[in-house]
């Protein structure tokens, strides 16, 4: 099966032939770290990179963990860093320095350019960045909004190339409601198949990042409530016993919803609530400095019902 990918190396990102060996280090790396779970993280942004020190820190099961980003300019250089024992963001949650050490510390943490290291994958999560575009005209008006996806089915197609039988995928990205059924599902089904896999043999799950940057960085993975789906029976039950490993679940109960579709939108709904309030504290905080009115003198008092507890400050904005 791993023979069958090789010839696989390097074409699907155009990666030069003297840049594609990095398969000694990768088998060095699961050498020292036999018979543990693999878990591939796909993305080292602010996301990914703190989602590996998790899962490279898990609470109840000792994960052997690869991150990977493309060999380009723009991310190239997060995996020198990793290897080079720097993580390449900063924080002011001392966790992320402890995590990242401990994962150093126990050798149980790689960084890689090299697709490779899918099919060695028991999980992959999912931490590719996809954003929306907005269109604006000469005169600064909107004109339309946009969502690319070729990156994101590019970076899904990899793991269809790659990936064995039986692998748990995990999709943390901010998608669009049914991206998971009527995009990834088809090109994983499609991959598999077209190397001879049932294009069944793996399971395909939805549980959204709530990273918060910050104090609360780890915690905000680690300690915080999640909510998830899969896209058939044994997919949720999977992500389900996955997400256990990860998170103080006694404290932090899961909430599994219908199906992907569901989760999807939670996501799109959650973040699109919390961006309304922001702005419509904005248009009032303008209002009031037109009156001359302190408004945070104003949504205070407010604040003193229960009702209106949670009425946000000013700020810089959406």
């Amino acid at each position: 099966f791993v023979g069958d990918n090789l010839s696989l190396r390097g074409k699907l990102y155009d990666i030069p032939e003297s840049e594609q060996g990095d398969i000694e280090t990768i088998e060095k790396f699961l050498s020292l770290n036999k018979e543990k779970p693999i878990v591939v993280v796909q993305g080292l942004g602010f996301v990914g990179s703190v989602m590996s020190l998790v899962c490279a820190n898990a609470i109840s099961t000792n994960y052997s963990v690869i991150g990977i980003d493309l060999p380009t300019k723009e991310s190239f250089w997060k995996v020198g860093s990793i290897r080079d024992g720097i993580l390449p963001l900063s924080s002011t949650d001392p966790k992320v320095s402890e995590f990242f050490e401990n994962a150093m510390n126990q050798g149980n943490l790689l960084a890689s350019f090299d697709p490779f290291v899918y099919t060695f994958a028991d999980v992959v999560i999912v931490d590719v960045n996809l954003d929306v575009s907005k269109n604006s005209g000469e005169d600064g008006e909107l004109i339309n909004f946009e969502v690319d996806l070729r990156a994101f089915e590019k970076a899904i197609q990899t793991i269809a190339d790659y990936c064995k039988p039986e692998v748990l995928v995990i999709v943390e990205t901010t998608v669009p409601p049914g991206t998971c059924e009527n995009v990834i599902l088809p090109i994983l089904r499609k991959g598999f198949a077209s190397r001879g896999v049932a294009q069944d043999a793996f399971k395909l799950g939805h549980s959204y990042e709530r990273v918060m940057p910050g104090p609360n960085y780890i915690d905000s993975i680690q300690n915080f409530y999640r909510v998830y789906s899969g896209i058939d029976q044994k997919s949720a039950d999977a992500t389900e016993a996955f997400l256990r490993t990860i998170i103080r679940t006694d404290e932090y109960p899961l909430t599994r919803l219908r199906n992907t579709n569901s989760t999807e939108m939670a996501k799109v709904l959650e973040n699109s609530y919390r961006a309304a309030n922001i702005a419509f504290m904005v248009e009032w905080s303008r209002f009031a400095e037109e009156a001359k009115v302190d408004l945070y003198e104003v949504v205070n008092a407010i604040r003193m019902r229960d009702t209106h507890k949670n009425m946000m400050l000013p700020n810089i904005g959406v």
